[in-house]
Protein backbone atom coordinates (compact mmCIF):
# COMPACT_ATOMS: atom_id res chain seq x y z
CA UNK A 1 0.00 0.00 0.00
CA UNK A 2 1.22 3.47 -1.44
CA UNK A 3 1.45 6.56 0.77
CA UNK A 4 -1.82 8.54 0.72
CA UNK A 5 -4.01 5.47 -0.21
CA UNK A 6 -6.96 5.16 2.16
CA UNK A 7 -6.22 2.23 4.77
CA UNK A 8 -8.87 -0.54 5.15
CA UNK A 9 -10.06 -1.35 8.75
CA UNK A 10 -8.91 -4.83 10.17
CA UNK A 11 -11.37 -5.28 12.68
CA UNK A 12 -9.22 -8.14 14.79
CA UNK A 13 -6.63 -4.85 14.73
CA UNK A 14 -6.00 -1.31 16.49
CA UNK A 15 -5.21 1.47 13.53
CA UNK A 16 -1.65 2.09 15.46
CA UNK A 17 -1.22 -1.41 15.14
CA UNK A 18 -1.97 -1.88 11.59
CA UNK A 19 -0.02 1.35 10.58
CA UNK A 20 3.32 -0.54 11.98
CA UNK A 21 2.18 -3.59 10.26
CA UNK A 22 2.34 -1.73 7.06
CA UNK A 23 5.48 0.43 7.71
CA UNK A 24 7.25 -3.13 7.82
CA UNK A 25 6.19 -3.56 4.33
CA UNK A 26 8.72 -2.25 1.22
CA UNK A 27 7.17 0.09 -0.93
CA UNK A 28 8.53 3.55 -2.92
CA UNK A 29 7.18 6.80 -1.75
CA UNK A 30 9.60 8.81 -4.15
CA UNK A 31 8.50 11.01 -6.66
CA UNK A 32 9.84 10.50 -9.60
CA UNK A 33 9.73 9.30 -13.20
CA UNK A 34 10.12 6.18 -12.68
CA UNK A 35 7.32 5.85 -9.74
CA UNK A 36 4.85 7.97 -11.88
CA UNK A 37 5.41 5.86 -14.69
CA UNK A 38 4.53 2.68 -12.45
CA UNK A 39 1.43 4.53 -11.42
CA UNK A 40 0.53 5.64 -14.76
CA UNK A 41 0.48 1.62 -15.75
CA UNK A 42 -2.28 0.85 -13.97
CA UNK A 43 -5.02 -0.55 -16.52
CA UNK A 44 -8.15 1.78 -16.55
CA UNK A 45 -10.84 0.66 -17.76
CA UNK A 46 -12.77 4.37 -18.65
CA UNK A 47 -16.21 5.08 -19.86
CA UNK A 48 -15.28 8.61 -21.25
CA UNK A 49 -12.40 10.21 -23.24
CA UNK A 50 -13.96 13.36 -23.52
CA UNK A 51 -13.46 16.93 -21.81
CA UNK A 52 -14.24 16.93 -17.67
CA UNK A 53 -17.72 17.90 -17.99
CA UNK A 54 -19.72 15.23 -20.21
CA UNK A 55 -23.41 15.38 -21.05
CA UNK A 56 -25.10 12.06 -21.28
CA UNK A 57 -28.42 10.64 -22.84
CA UNK A 58 -29.55 9.41 -19.78
CA UNK A 59 -30.44 11.22 -16.83
CA UNK A 60 -27.60 11.55 -14.29
CA UNK A 61 -28.00 9.80 -10.96
CA UNK A 62 -25.43 10.93 -8.00
CA UNK A 63 -23.21 7.98 -6.51
CA UNK A 64 -24.88 7.63 -2.98
CA UNK A 65 -22.33 5.06 -2.01
CA UNK A 66 -19.99 8.13 -2.24
CA UNK A 67 -19.25 9.50 1.01
CA UNK A 68 -18.00 13.37 0.50
CA UNK A 69 -15.83 15.10 2.91
CA UNK A 70 -17.82 16.87 5.91
CA UNK A 71 -17.23 20.58 4.62
CA UNK A 72 -18.64 19.25 0.89
CA UNK A 73 -21.88 17.74 2.82
CA UNK A 74 -22.22 21.01 4.45
CA UNK A 75 -22.04 23.15 1.64
CA UNK A 76 -24.58 21.12 -0.06
CA UNK A 77 -27.04 22.30 2.43
CA UNK A 78 -26.64 25.59 1.55
CA UNK A 79 -28.53 27.83 -1.00
CA UNK A 80 -25.46 29.71 -2.00
CA UNK A 81 -26.83 32.53 -3.50
CA UNK A 82 -25.14 35.73 -2.44
CA UNK A 83 -27.42 37.95 -1.06
CA UNK A 84 -27.42 42.06 -1.68
CA UNK A 85 -29.06 44.60 0.33
CA UNK A 86 -31.65 47.34 -0.37
CA UNK A 87 -30.23 49.67 -2.66
CA UNK A 88 -31.90 53.18 -1.50
CA UNK A 89 -31.24 55.36 -4.66
CA UNK A 90 -32.27 52.39 -6.94
CA UNK A 91 -35.01 50.44 -5.26
CA UNK A 92 -38.03 51.31 -5.21
CA UNK A 93 -39.71 48.94 -3.44
CA UNK A 94 -40.48 47.93 0.19
CA UNK A 95 -38.65 46.55 2.87
CA UNK A 96 -40.09 43.26 1.88
CA UNK A 97 -39.80 43.47 -2.02
CA UNK A 98 -36.60 42.18 -4.46
CA UNK A 99 -35.82 44.09 -7.83
CA UNK A 100 -33.01 43.47 -10.31
CA UNK A 101 -30.95 46.14 -8.13
CA UNK A 102 -31.01 43.86 -4.85
CA UNK A 103 -32.26 39.84 -5.82
CA UNK A 104 -29.80 37.77 -4.84
CA UNK A 105 -27.37 36.78 -7.36
CA UNK A 106 -25.41 32.78 -7.92
CA UNK A 107 -22.54 31.85 -6.77
CA UNK A 108 -21.16 31.80 -9.97
CA UNK A 109 -21.75 35.19 -11.33
CA UNK A 110 -18.34 35.90 -13.22
CA UNK A 111 -19.65 39.79 -12.58
CA UNK A 112 -19.80 39.29 -9.12
CA UNK A 113 -16.30 37.95 -8.77
CA UNK A 114 -14.37 39.95 -10.77
CA UNK A 115 -15.94 42.84 -8.56
CA UNK A 116 -14.59 41.58 -5.26
CA UNK A 117 -11.60 43.24 -4.15
CA UNK A 118 -9.20 41.56 -4.83
CA UNK A 119 -10.99 39.75 -7.73
CA UNK A 120 -12.16 36.16 -7.54
CA UNK A 121 -10.49 34.66 -10.53
CA UNK A 122 -11.69 31.06 -10.07
CA UNK A 123 -15.06 30.53 -9.08
CA UNK A 124 -15.55 27.89 -6.18
CA UNK A 125 -16.12 23.85 -6.72
CA UNK A 126 -19.37 23.78 -5.24
CA UNK A 127 -19.92 27.31 -7.37
CA UNK A 128 -19.13 25.34 -10.64
CA UNK A 129 -21.78 22.48 -9.42
CA UNK A 130 -24.61 24.77 -8.78
CA UNK A 131 -23.91 26.11 -12.26
CA UNK A 132 -23.82 23.16 -13.91
CA UNK A 133 -27.42 21.85 -11.78
CA UNK A 134 -28.82 25.16 -12.60
CA UNK A 135 -31.61 25.44 -15.55
CA UNK A 136 -34.70 24.40 -16.24
CA UNK A 137 -33.27 20.91 -16.43
CA UNK A 138 -31.48 20.92 -13.07
CA UNK A 139 -28.52 19.41 -14.75
CA UNK A 140 -30.10 16.17 -15.09
CA UNK A 141 -28.14 15.43 -18.78
CA UNK A 142 -24.50 16.52 -17.23
CA UNK A 143 -22.01 14.18 -14.90
CA UNK A 144 -18.55 14.89 -14.23
CA UNK A 145 -16.02 12.60 -15.49
CA UNK A 146 -12.26 12.60 -15.54
CA UNK A 147 -9.97 12.60 -19.23
CA UNK A 148 -8.48 9.81 -20.33
CA UNK A 149 -5.82 9.18 -22.76
CA UNK A 150 -5.93 5.86 -22.50
CA UNK A 151 -6.99 3.27 -24.65
CA UNK A 152 -10.22 1.30 -23.87
CA UNK A 153 -9.54 -2.56 -22.94
CA UNK A 154 -11.75 -5.26 -24.15
CA UNK A 155 -12.13 -4.08 -28.33
CA UNK A 156 -12.84 -7.06 -29.85
CA UNK A 157 -12.35 -6.01 -33.93
CA UNK A 158 -8.97 -6.04 -34.16
CA UNK A 159 -5.64 -6.53 -32.83
CA UNK A 160 -4.15 -4.69 -29.89
CA UNK A 161 -1.94 -1.67 -30.13
CA UNK A 162 0.24 -1.22 -32.22
CA UNK A 163 -0.96 -4.11 -34.35
CA UNK A 164 -4.99 -2.08 -34.40
CA UNK A 165 -6.90 0.69 -33.10
CA UNK A 166 -10.59 1.95 -33.87
CA UNK A 167 -12.80 5.21 -33.04
CA UNK A 168 -14.29 3.14 -30.40
CA UNK A 169 -11.60 2.21 -28.50
CA UNK A 170 -9.19 5.12 -29.41
CA UNK A 171 -9.18 8.00 -27.20
CA UNK A 172 -10.00 11.66 -28.32
CA UNK A 173 -7.64 14.40 -28.47
CA UNK A 174 -7.70 16.41 -25.47
CA UNK A 175 -7.83 20.22 -25.81
CA UNK A 176 -6.35 22.12 -22.83
CA UNK A 177 -8.16 24.63 -21.34
CA UNK A 178 -7.73 26.94 -18.12
CA UNK A 179 -9.40 25.43 -15.05
CA UNK A 180 -12.02 28.14 -14.59
CA UNK A 181 -12.77 26.61 -10.33
CA UNK A 182 -10.71 25.44 -7.89
CA UNK A 183 -10.93 22.63 -5.62
CA UNK A 184 -9.70 24.69 -2.47
CA UNK A 185 -9.84 28.69 -2.50
CA UNK A 186 -7.46 29.38 0.37
CA UNK A 187 -4.57 28.00 2.09
CA UNK A 188 -4.19 29.30 5.97
CA UNK A 189 -1.50 27.98 8.36
CA UNK A 190 -2.17 28.15 11.60
CA UNK A 191 0.03 30.04 12.84
CA UNK A 192 3.74 31.69 12.15
CA UNK A 193 5.48 29.47 14.81
CA UNK A 194 4.96 26.17 12.37
CA UNK A 195 6.14 27.99 9.32
CA UNK A 196 9.30 29.19 11.28
CA UNK A 197 10.02 25.67 12.60
CA UNK A 198 9.82 24.35 9.23
CA UNK A 199 12.85 27.26 7.48
CA UNK A 200 14.56 26.59 10.35
CA UNK A 201 16.22 24.03 8.50
CA UNK A 202 17.15 26.60 5.43
CA UNK A 203 18.05 29.06 7.65
CA UNK A 204 20.91 26.88 9.68
CA UNK A 205 22.05 24.49 6.64
CA UNK A 206 21.01 26.13 3.36
CA UNK A 207 19.17 22.95 2.46
CA UNK A 208 16.36 22.95 0.21
CA UNK A 209 13.06 20.86 2.56
CA UNK A 210 9.45 18.98 1.61
CA UNK A 211 7.28 18.49 3.95
CA UNK A 212 3.65 17.19 4.02
CA UNK A 213 0.83 19.73 5.23
CA UNK A 214 -2.13 18.25 7.65
CA UNK A 215 -4.76 20.12 8.46
CA UNK A 216 -8.46 19.96 8.18
CA UNK A 217 -11.17 21.58 5.93
CA UNK A 218 -13.70 24.31 6.81
CA UNK A 219 -15.82 27.00 4.81
CA UNK A 220 -14.26 29.66 3.17
CA UNK A 221 -16.66 32.46 3.86
CA UNK A 222 -14.80 34.79 1.26
CA UNK A 223 -15.71 32.79 -1.63
CA UNK A 224 -18.87 31.95 -2.46
CA UNK A 225 -19.53 28.15 -0.87
CA UNK A 226 -15.88 28.05 -0.68
CA UNK A 227 -12.86 25.86 1.06
CA UNK A 228 -10.41 26.57 2.96
CA UNK A 229 -7.13 24.32 4.09
CA UNK A 230 -6.06 24.73 7.59
CA UNK A 231 -2.47 23.42 7.86
CA UNK A 232 -2.08 22.39 11.65
CA UNK A 233 0.96 20.23 11.31
CA UNK A 234 4.43 20.01 8.81
CA UNK A 235 5.74 16.96 8.76
CA UNK A 236 9.16 16.20 6.46
CA UNK A 237 9.76 12.51 5.14
CA UNK A 238 12.84 10.77 5.13
CA UNK A 239 14.70 13.10 1.81
CA UNK A 240 17.86 14.01 0.18
CA UNK A 241 18.33 17.94 0.36
CA UNK A 242 20.86 19.64 -1.34
CA UNK A 243 20.63 23.37 -2.00
CA UNK A 244 19.20 22.89 -5.68
CA UNK A 245 17.22 20.11 -5.03
CA UNK A 246 15.16 17.39 -2.89
CA UNK A 247 14.25 13.89 -3.61
CA UNK A 248 12.14 11.81 -1.22
CA UNK A 249 13.02 8.79 -0.01
CA UNK A 250 11.03 5.59 1.35
CA UNK A 251 9.42 6.28 4.55
CA UNK A 252 8.74 3.18 6.70
CA UNK A 253 6.74 5.44 9.10
CA UNK A 254 4.27 6.75 6.72
CA UNK A 255 1.28 4.77 7.67
CA UNK A 256 2.24 5.93 11.57
CA UNK A 257 2.08 9.53 11.02
CA UNK A 258 -1.78 9.33 8.72
CA UNK A 259 -2.66 7.29 11.69
CA UNK A 260 -1.83 10.08 14.63
CA UNK A 261 -3.43 12.44 12.47
CA UNK A 262 -6.48 10.53 11.69
CA UNK A 263 -6.99 10.63 15.77
CA UNK A 264 -6.67 14.19 15.75
CA UNK A 265 -9.34 15.14 12.82
CA UNK A 266 -6.34 15.91 10.40
CA UNK A 267 -5.47 14.36 7.34
CA UNK A 268 -2.94 15.07 4.78
CA UNK A 269 -4.20 17.70 2.41
CA UNK A 270 -0.78 19.17 0.96
CA UNK A 271 2.59 19.46 0.63
CA UNK A 272 4.94 22.51 0.74
CA UNK A 273 8.54 22.69 -0.66
CA UNK A 274 11.42 25.68 0.08
CA UNK A 275 13.09 26.65 -3.42
CA UNK A 276 15.36 29.76 -1.64
CA UNK A 277 18.76 31.36 -2.44
CA UNK A 278 20.52 33.77 -0.40
CA UNK A 279 20.99 37.24 -1.69
CA UNK A 280 22.31 38.91 1.21
CA UNK A 281 23.03 36.74 4.07
CA UNK A 282 23.84 39.91 6.55
CA UNK A 283 20.32 41.66 5.89
CA UNK A 284 18.36 37.66 5.05
CA UNK A 285 16.82 38.65 1.97
CA UNK A 286 16.52 36.14 -0.62
CA UNK A 287 16.63 36.11 -4.57
CA UNK A 288 13.09 36.94 -6.47
CA UNK A 289 13.12 33.61 -8.78
CA UNK A 290 9.62 33.06 -9.66
CA UNK A 291 7.56 35.84 -11.61
CA UNK A 292 6.06 35.93 -14.83
CA UNK A 293 9.12 36.53 -16.83
CA UNK A 294 10.32 33.69 -15.72
CA UNK A 295 7.66 30.33 -14.11
CA UNK A 296 5.51 30.57 -11.07
CA UNK A 297 5.63 26.29 -11.15
CA UNK A 298 8.30 23.72 -13.36
CA UNK A 299 7.17 21.68 -15.16
CA UNK A 300 8.97 18.61 -12.82
CA UNK A 301 6.59 20.39 -9.90
CA UNK A 302 3.57 20.55 -11.98
CA UNK A 303 3.82 16.51 -12.83
CA UNK A 304 4.69 15.68 -8.97
CA UNK A 305 1.73 18.20 -7.55
CA UNK A 306 -0.40 16.17 -10.00
CA UNK A 307 1.18 12.43 -9.11
CA UNK A 308 0.04 13.91 -5.20
CA UNK A 309 -3.39 15.08 -6.49
CA UNK A 310 -3.99 11.63 -8.03
CA UNK A 311 -2.87 10.04 -4.87
CA UNK A 312 -5.68 12.24 -2.63
CA UNK A 313 -8.49 12.35 -5.05
CA UNK A 314 -11.77 14.22 -3.83
CA UNK A 315 -14.81 12.46 -3.62
CA UNK A 316 -17.63 13.66 -5.05
CA UNK A 317 -21.12 11.94 -5.50
CA UNK A 318 -21.66 13.34 -9.37
CA UNK A 319 -18.45 12.02 -10.60
CA UNK A 320 -19.46 8.88 -12.10
CA UNK A 321 -18.85 5.58 -12.24
CA UNK A 322 -15.74 6.36 -10.11
CA UNK A 323 -16.76 8.79 -7.28
CA UNK A 324 -14.19 10.77 -7.63
CA UNK A 325 -13.45 14.16 -9.52
CA UNK A 326 -10.18 16.53 -8.71
CA UNK A 327 -8.28 17.02 -6.07
CA UNK A 328 -8.37 19.00 -2.53
CA UNK A 329 -4.58 18.67 -2.01
CA UNK A 330 -2.78 21.39 -2.77
CA UNK A 331 0.95 22.42 -3.17
CA UNK A 332 3.01 25.36 -1.25
CA UNK A 333 5.90 27.51 -2.63
CA UNK A 334 8.17 29.03 -0.04
CA UNK A 335 10.28 31.34 -1.91
CA UNK A 336 10.90 34.91 -2.62
CA UNK A 337 9.32 37.80 -3.16
CA UNK A 338 9.61 41.03 -5.17
CA UNK A 339 11.00 42.78 -2.28
CA UNK A 340 13.51 39.88 -1.55
CA UNK A 341 11.51 38.79 1.77
CA UNK A 342 10.37 35.33 1.86
CA UNK A 343 6.91 34.59 1.23
CA UNK A 344 4.76 31.63 0.09
CA UNK A 345 2.77 30.65 -3.40
CA UNK A 346 -0.35 28.36 -3.58
CA UNK A 347 -1.14 25.82 -6.46
CA UNK A 348 -2.99 22.93 -7.40
CA UNK A 349 -2.66 21.76 -10.94
CA UNK A 350 -5.68 21.31 -13.54
CA UNK A 351 -7.69 17.96 -13.41
CA UNK A 352 -7.06 17.33 -17.09
CA UNK A 353 -2.93 17.94 -15.71
CA UNK A 354 -3.86 14.85 -13.46
CA UNK A 355 -5.35 12.50 -16.18
CA UNK A 356 -2.12 13.51 -18.20
CA UNK A 357 0.68 12.87 -16.17
CA UNK A 358 -1.76 9.86 -14.17
CA UNK A 359 -2.02 8.21 -17.64
CA UNK A 360 1.87 8.59 -18.29
CA UNK A 361 1.66 11.31 -21.12
CA UNK A 362 3.69 14.17 -19.77
CA UNK A 363 7.34 14.78 -19.18
CA UNK A 364 9.28 17.42 -18.14
CA UNK A 365 12.50 19.24 -20.61
CA UNK A 366 15.31 19.10 -20.63
CA UNK A 367 16.67 22.80 -20.26
CA UNK A 368 13.46 24.66 -19.79
CA UNK A 369 11.92 24.31 -16.74
CA UNK A 370 8.51 26.22 -17.92
CA UNK A 371 7.77 24.11 -20.44
CA UNK A 372 6.48 20.34 -20.31
CA UNK A 373 6.37 17.78 -22.89
CA UNK A 374 3.09 15.55 -24.04
CA UNK A 375 5.23 12.04 -25.30
CA UNK A 376 4.47 10.95 -28.71
CA UNK A 377 2.93 7.30 -29.51
CA UNK A 378 5.11 4.51 -28.91
CA UNK A 379 4.70 0.49 -29.75
CA UNK A 380 4.48 -0.16 -26.15
CA UNK A 381 1.94 3.20 -25.69
CA UNK A 382 -0.82 5.19 -27.68
CA UNK A 383 -0.62 9.17 -26.89
CA UNK A 384 -3.74 11.19 -27.80
CA UNK A 385 -2.86 14.65 -29.47
CA UNK A 386 -2.82 17.24 -27.21
CA UNK A 387 -3.69 20.98 -27.88
CA UNK A 388 -3.74 24.16 -26.41
CA UNK A 389 -4.74 28.20 -28.04
CA UNK A 390 -2.50 31.07 -27.95
CA UNK A 391 -2.48 34.36 -29.65
CA UNK A 392 0.19 34.74 -32.60
CA UNK A 393 1.91 38.02 -32.70
CA UNK A 394 -0.58 39.40 -34.84
CA UNK A 395 -2.61 38.49 -31.78
CA UNK A 396 -5.06 35.67 -33.67
CA UNK A 397 -6.03 32.62 -31.62
CA UNK A 398 -4.14 29.56 -33.04
CA UNK A 399 -4.33 26.53 -31.52
CA UNK A 400 -0.51 24.72 -30.97
CA UNK A 401 0.16 21.09 -30.04
CA UNK A 402 1.44 20.77 -26.76
CA UNK A 403 5.35 19.83 -27.64
CA UNK A 404 6.50 21.57 -25.73
CA UNK A 405 3.46 23.09 -23.56
CA UNK A 406 3.62 26.27 -21.21
CA UNK A 407 2.65 24.98 -17.83
CA UNK A 408 0.53 27.93 -17.28
CA UNK A 409 -1.79 26.15 -18.55
CA UNK A 410 -1.64 23.53 -16.44
CA UNK A 411 -2.12 25.30 -12.64
CA UNK A 412 -4.34 27.11 -10.81
CA UNK A 413 -3.28 29.37 -7.84
CA UNK A 414 -4.09 29.36 -4.48
CA UNK A 415 -3.37 31.87 -2.00
CA UNK A 416 -1.74 31.45 1.06
CA UNK A 417 -1.96 33.55 4.31
CA UNK A 418 -1.87 32.92 8.31
CA UNK A 419 -4.88 34.73 10.37
CA UNK A 420 -4.64 37.64 12.40
CA UNK A 421 -5.25 35.78 15.35
CA UNK A 422 -3.00 32.33 15.34
CA UNK A 423 -4.43 29.16 15.76
CA UNK A 424 -2.94 26.54 17.91
CA UNK A 425 -3.89 22.58 17.72
CA UNK A 426 -0.44 21.96 19.08
CA UNK A 427 0.76 24.82 21.69
CA UNK A 428 4.47 25.86 21.60
CA UNK A 429 6.54 24.85 24.17
CA UNK A 430 7.32 28.47 25.67
CA UNK A 431 10.02 31.29 25.61
CA UNK A 432 13.31 29.85 26.68
CA UNK A 433 12.32 25.60 25.99
CA UNK A 434 14.20 24.24 23.24
CA UNK A 435 12.06 22.49 20.92
CA UNK A 436 12.09 18.58 20.50
CA UNK A 437 13.68 17.28 17.55
CA UNK A 438 12.58 16.88 13.88
CA UNK A 439 11.98 13.79 12.65
CA UNK A 440 14.32 13.09 9.65
CA UNK A 441 16.86 15.72 9.98
CA UNK A 442 21.00 15.25 9.10
CA UNK A 443 21.35 17.74 12.04
CA UNK A 444 18.78 16.59 14.34
CA UNK A 445 18.21 13.24 16.09
CA UNK A 446 15.08 11.56 17.67
CA UNK A 447 15.84 9.26 20.44
CA UNK A 448 14.72 8.45 23.67
CA UNK A 449 17.50 10.70 25.23
CA UNK A 450 16.18 13.51 23.23
CA UNK A 451 12.40 12.92 24.34
CA UNK A 452 13.46 12.73 28.26
CA UNK A 453 15.68 15.70 27.92
CA UNK A 454 12.78 17.57 26.06
CA UNK A 455 10.26 16.53 28.55
CA UNK A 456 12.31 17.29 31.22
CA UNK A 457 12.09 21.13 30.93
CA UNK A 458 8.47 20.59 31.43
CA UNK A 459 7.12 20.75 35.31
CA UNK A 460 5.09 17.65 36.11
CA UNK A 461 1.75 19.64 36.41
CA UNK A 462 2.24 21.08 32.44
CA UNK A 463 3.14 17.64 31.48
CA UNK A 464 0.73 18.10 28.55
CA UNK A 465 2.44 21.26 27.32
CA UNK A 466 5.21 18.33 26.50
CA UNK A 467 3.68 16.35 24.60
CA UNK A 468 1.35 19.15 22.77
CA UNK A 469 3.38 18.48 19.42
CA UNK A 470 2.60 16.75 16.52
CA UNK A 471 6.58 15.68 16.63
CA UNK A 472 6.61 14.12 19.87
CA UNK A 473 3.20 11.95 19.15
CA UNK A 474 4.74 10.68 15.80
CA UNK A 475 8.00 9.30 17.56
CA UNK A 476 6.53 8.05 20.73
CA UNK A 477 4.09 6.22 18.21
CA UNK A 478 6.57 5.24 15.78
CA UNK A 479 8.73 3.69 18.55
CA UNK A 480 9.78 -0.26 17.87
CA UNK A 481 12.18 -0.79 21.25
CA UNK A 482 8.79 0.71 23.86
CA UNK A 483 5.77 0.24 21.83
CA UNK A 484 2.97 2.76 22.41
CA UNK A 485 -0.74 1.13 21.97
CA UNK A 486 -3.87 2.53 20.64
CA UNK A 487 -5.17 2.50 24.12
CA UNK A 488 -1.96 5.47 25.42
CA UNK A 489 -2.21 7.70 22.08
CA UNK A 490 -6.08 7.88 22.33
CA UNK A 491 -5.34 9.44 25.92
CA UNK A 492 -2.63 11.93 24.66
CA UNK A 493 -4.72 12.83 22.08
CA UNK A 494 -8.02 13.30 23.83
CA UNK A 495 -5.56 15.89 26.36
CA UNK A 496 -3.97 17.74 23.56
CA UNK A 497 -7.47 18.25 21.95
CA UNK A 498 -9.44 19.00 25.13
CA UNK A 499 -6.19 20.88 26.61
CA UNK A 500 -6.68 18.87 29.91
CA UNK A 501 -3.84 19.22 31.74
CA UNK A 502 -5.35 16.68 34.46
CA UNK A 503 -5.63 14.00 31.78
CA UNK A 504 -1.94 14.05 30.33
CA UNK A 505 -0.73 14.33 34.50
CA UNK A 506 -2.30 10.70 35.16
CA UNK A 507 -1.35 9.29 32.26
CA UNK A 508 2.51 10.62 33.16
CA UNK A 509 2.23 8.95 36.44
CA UNK A 510 -0.03 5.64 35.72
CA UNK A 511 1.38 5.00 32.02
CA UNK A 512 3.28 1.60 31.36
CA UNK A 513 4.95 2.91 28.28
CA UNK A 514 6.25 6.11 29.99
CA UNK A 515 7.54 3.93 32.66
CA UNK A 516 9.65 1.92 30.42
CA UNK A 517 10.53 4.61 28.67
CA UNK A 518 12.08 6.25 31.72
CA UNK A 519 13.79 2.83 32.47
CA UNK A 520 15.54 2.79 29.15
CA UNK A 521 16.62 6.30 29.27
CA UNK A 522 18.01 5.65 33.16
CA UNK A 523 20.09 2.59 31.29
CA UNK A 524 21.16 4.61 28.28
CA UNK A 525 22.56 7.29 30.44
CA UNK A 526 23.82 4.68 32.78
CA UNK A 527 26.09 2.81 30.11
CA UNK A 528 27.09 6.22 29.02
CA UNK A 529 30.94 7.15 30.09
CA UNK A 530 30.98 9.63 33.05
CA UNK A 531 33.03 12.97 32.80
CA UNK A 532 35.11 14.79 35.48
CA UNK A 533 32.54 16.91 37.75
CA UNK A 534 28.91 16.14 39.41
CA UNK A 535 26.45 17.80 36.48
CA UNK A 536 29.05 17.13 33.24
CA UNK A 537 27.29 14.42 31.81
CA UNK A 538 26.83 14.86 27.69
CA UNK A 539 24.47 13.51 25.37
CA UNK A 540 24.21 13.46 21.64
CA UNK A 541 21.15 15.68 21.18
CA UNK A 542 20.25 17.02 18.17
CA UNK A 543 22.99 16.15 15.38
CA UNK A 544 25.37 17.33 17.81
CA UNK A 545 27.91 16.56 20.66
CA UNK A 546 27.70 18.85 23.63
CA UNK A 547 25.80 19.51 26.96
CA UNK A 548 22.46 17.80 26.71
CA UNK A 549 21.62 19.86 29.90
CA UNK A 550 22.37 23.09 31.43
CA UNK A 551 24.33 22.92 34.78
CA UNK A 552 21.99 22.23 37.48
CA UNK A 553 21.14 25.57 40.20
CA UNK A 554 21.52 24.68 43.61
CA UNK A 555 18.76 22.69 45.43
CA UNK A 556 17.97 20.78 41.96
CA UNK A 557 18.82 17.32 41.29
CA UNK A 558 18.04 14.94 38.60
CA UNK A 559 16.03 11.70 38.65
CA UNK A 560 18.12 8.58 38.56
CA UNK A 561 14.85 6.79 37.76
CA UNK A 562 13.74 9.22 34.63
CA UNK A 563 16.08 12.02 34.33
CA UNK A 564 13.21 14.35 35.47
CA UNK A 565 15.01 17.59 37.23
CA UNK A 566 13.78 18.18 40.23
CA UNK A 567 13.85 21.55 42.14
CA UNK A 568 13.49 21.70 46.03
CA UNK A 569 14.60 19.32 48.70
CA UNK A 570 12.09 16.52 47.80
CA UNK A 571 12.19 12.86 48.95
CA UNK A 572 10.56 11.99 45.32
CA UNK A 573 10.36 13.05 42.10
CA UNK A 574 7.73 14.99 40.82
CA UNK A 575 7.29 13.56 37.35
CA UNK A 576 7.73 9.31 37.90
CA UNK A 577 6.76 9.88 41.87
CA UNK A 578 9.91 7.04 42.58
CA UNK A 579 12.03 7.99 45.58
CA UNK A 580 15.39 10.37 45.60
Amino acid sequence: MSSGQRMDVDPDKAPLQMARRRGDSSFSSSVSLSALQRDGGRDRDETSNNNSITPRMSESVPNGDVVEDEVDQALWKQDGSVQRPKDERLCKHGSTGKCIYCIPIEPFDEEYLQSRSPPIKHMSFHAYLRKLTSGANKGKFAALSEVSCRIKSGCTSHLPWPEGICTKCQPSAVTLNRQRYRHIDNIMFENADLIERFLDHYRRTGLQRIGFLYGRYEQHKDVPLGIRTVVAAIYEPPQADTENGIELREDPHSEVVDCVASKMGLKRVGWIFTDLVAEDDRVGTVKYLRHKDTYFLTAEECITAAFFQSQHPNPCKLSSPSGQFGSKFVSVIVTGDQSSQIHFEGYQVSNQCMSLVRDNCLVPTYDAPELAYVKTSTSQQYVPDVFYKEKDKYGNEVTSIARPLPVEYLIVDVPAAMPKEPRYTFKPPGKGKQLFPVENRLDQIQDIGALLHYTSQFPRTHFLDAISDFHVLIFMASLETVTLNDDDLDILVAAVMSGDADIAETWAASSQFWTALNNVGANQDSSMPSTSGANSSTRQVNGASGSARAPQNAGEWTCTHCTFVNSGPVDACEMCGLPH
